[in-house]
């Protein structure tokens, strides 16, 4: 698709989760944008989708694993140049479990991937942007890191990417780094719930919608209503935010 913009001329992207929901619709923004991306997933047959987006190098990797992470990265940085953004997009839920119902391997695969993985990668990326003095990362974290109306691993995983976020902000910024968050609130069209194993837990779930289908707010969106704020935070647009976290969900959290 031709630029509309080209807010992100000339910068290398490395978005994970890249070819589902939100992930996939940041992909073509960016690419619409400018952007050079990797475009990164664990799975092969969704890679498929993203043969369309001009400047997208499909990667496989699986970024629960330390040696995909790094695998990846120096894949990234010489197919496509060194990155001067990265998007931690993949994640996913823990279907409303309470904690009393908490599996040890439920919660090892939250925090693996929605928590460990994001900060690996920070780690994989920050000595070239140090080096170059220059870099972008944003965090997709959640509503649910603010609310307890969630399960116990993803309320805490979303919670300590907040805490990530601004860390980095912070120890990064004389180094010309900016790192940011969203928090989506409910966004339909996505695969998370089959990815995150597909049945919530009854009576968690109810929790749940209890509290936001009384809410006065539009707090369903699609992903392509994600994808603008993930473009503005990435871009020299907001180049004088740093540690923020924005809210990208209707007015949830007004609530």
């Amino acid at each position: 698709m031709p630029t509309q913009n080209g807010r992100l001329q000339g910068k290398t992207a490395l978005i994970t989760g890249a070819a589902n929901g939100i992930g996939l619709a940041i992909t073509r923004l960016f690419s619409r944008e400018g952007a050079r991306i990797g475009a990164v997933s664990r799975q092969e047959a969704s890679l498929s989708k993203l043969a369309d987006i001009a400047n997208v190098v499909p990667l496989k990797a699986d970024i629960t694993r330390q040696d995909d992470i790094t695998r990846l990265v120096a894949t990234a940085e010489r197919q496509i140049g060194p990155i001067d953004i990265l998007c931690n997009v993949a994640g996913i839920n823990d279907l409303c479990y309470p904690l009393d119902e908490t599996s040890d391997a439920l919660w090892e695969s939250v925090i693996d991937l929605d928590l460990t993985a994001p900060f690996r990668l920070c780690r994989a990326v920050l000595p070239g942007m140090v080096q170059r003095h220059h870099g972008v990362i944003l965090n997709v974290a959640s509503y649910a890191a603010t609310r307890g109306n969630h399960g116990a691993s993803y309320s805490a995983a979303k919670h300590g990417l907040i805490g990530l976020t601004q860390h980095t902000a912070v120890f990064y910024a004389r180094s010309g780094i900016r790192c940011n968050a969203i928090n989506p609130g409910g966004v339909q069209n996505t695969q998370i719930s089959s990815n995150s194993g597909g049945t919530y837990h009854p009576q968690g779930f109810q929790i749940f919608l209890d509290i936001v289908e009384k809410f006065p707010v539009p707090w369903l969106c699609e992903p392509e209503d994600i994808a603008p704020t993930a473009l503005f935070l990435c871009s020299d647009d907001s180049k004088h935010l740093n540690g923020a976290i924005i809210a990208v969900d209707g007015g949830m959290s007004a609530c």
